[in-house]
């Protein structure tokens, strides 16, 4: 009994000094990188040659993407000590959806994706604006990742009593039955044969799950192998309309 209460007792110290390990690499890795994007911003703003150009396109691109990297990596870690905080007030989810969907626009365009979108009139919702407009770029980005070039990306929101539902369909290859139920989890990712080839360290959607569930809200998934998912957020609205 005393060796598994010490075996407990190290399991937990090593658990925590990775999740330090992780908030200050994460801290670290964040500040040369936020001067190689802007670096990089900067060039282009700039009168070049095709060829430099494009080489500074090539370092924004993969700039960002490692940036991204890095604050899902900050947001878990601050998930896990509960130090993630949300500035709420009353915001119009239309608004944080229609900059989300601006924001994918060009990846969508350059994968020859068709982005469509339903958005009704919904009342006010308590909640984070940058959160949930990260929230449904997760959604989005994820959407446009698993999503053949000439397929179709559905983005529908609808507003019943005082729930406001988002749904975010594709149809990309779809997830398999056996894996569906953990798609909200850390880490977990689909089989490597599919997801070598797209980037990524699966914490897109366990980050989108504590987001939505700390606004009171769930997710949920629904998928048919081959045949695309949809995503379902659904929020508290704060009156009906």
């Amino acid at each position: 009994a005393i060796d598994r209460a010490r075996l407990y007792r190290e399991t937990q110290e090593a658990s925590r000094l990775k999740d330090e390990f992780l908030a200050t690499l994460s801290h670290e890795l964040r500040t040369p990188l936020n001067a190689i994007l802007g670096w990089a911003r900067i060039l282009r703003t700039r009168h070049l040659d095709a060829g430099t150009d494009r080489a500074a396109e090539v370092i924004e691109r993969n700039a960002d993407a490692l940036t991204r990297l890095v604050e899902d990596l900050l947001d878990v870690s601050s998930i896990i000590t509960g130090k993630l905080t949300l500035d709420l007030h009353p915001i119009d989810l239309p608004i944080v959806l229609g900059a989300a969907l601006d924001s994918i626009r060009p990846a969508a365009r350059a994968k020859g994706i068709e982005l469509l979108h339903q958005i009704e009139a919904t009342a006010p919702i308590i909640g984070d604006e940058h959160r949930l407009q990260q929230v449904f770029w997760n959604l989005l980005s994820n959407a446009v990742k698993f999503t053949g070039s000439g397929g179709t990306i559905s983005v529908i929101v609808t507003h019943s009593g005082d729930t406001v539902t988002t749904s975010v369909s594709d149809t990309g290859v779809g997830i398999r039955r056996e894996v569906l139920p953990f798609v909200f989890d850390r880490f977990r990712q689909e089989d490597a044969s599919t997801t070598r080839s797209q980037r990524g360290l699966g914490l897109g959607l366990a980050i989108v799950r504590h987001i939505v569930e700390s606004h009171g809200g769930s997710v949920k998934a629904h998928s048919v192998e081959g045949k695309g998912t949809t995503l379902e957020v659904q929020l508290p609205a704060t009156e009906t309309i």
